[in-house]
């Protein structure tokens, strides 16, 4: 930012702080600011944004484990709230279903997660839905994929939940 311009391309927005406090968002084009008094807080990517997670085994109600991966797009919708309600929005979105997996998996039994996920779908779907439009993000797609682990002795790809 010099001479106190600033430049947004398309597709982006740029949130604008002045002494601190929050003053606008500014969306593409080129948008004159107080060189010392106004600074960028964020600039934030407005397309839809994929992320993936390899398959994890998530234990059943019933005390087995089966293997959920999951894939979803999400977009910014209001650029403020995704910079100041929440510091990571991918990361946040990834936390939070896989928080929202294990909590559906653990009432439910192994053999119903693989015949019928769409139950933990259903489910992640909401708390993703109901959660992340107070952060300014809507979540586009949700994929899951939900398989029974590997046979004891064959090699795992999948790693622990942490």
């Amino acid at each position: 930012m010099s001479l106190g311009l600033v430049t947004v391309p398309e597709g982006r927005a740029a949130v604008i702080e002045r002494l601190g406090e929050f003053r606008a968002v500014l969306g593409p084009g080129r948008h004159f600011v107080l060189p010392f008094a106004d600074r960028v807080r964020a600039r934030v990517d407005l397309g839809e944004q994929i992320l993936s997670a390899p398959p994890r085994p998530v234990e059943t109600g019933d005390g087995r484990e089966v293997d959920v991966g999951f894939e979803f797009v999400f977009t910014i919708t209001d650029p403020r709230l995704a910079t100041y309600a929440i510091t990571n929005p991918a990361l946040a979105i990834e936390q939070l279903t896989r928080t929202a997996l294990r909590q559906e998996a653990g009432l439910t039994t192994a053999e119903r997660a693989v015949a019928a996920p769409g139950d933990l779908h259903r489910t992640v779907w909401t708390v993703l839905h109901d959660t992340t439009g107070r952060w300014g993000v809507a979540v586009q797609r949700l994929e899951l994929s939900v398989r029974p682990p590997a046979a004891p002795g064959t090699p795992s790809t999948a790693q622990e939940w942490y």
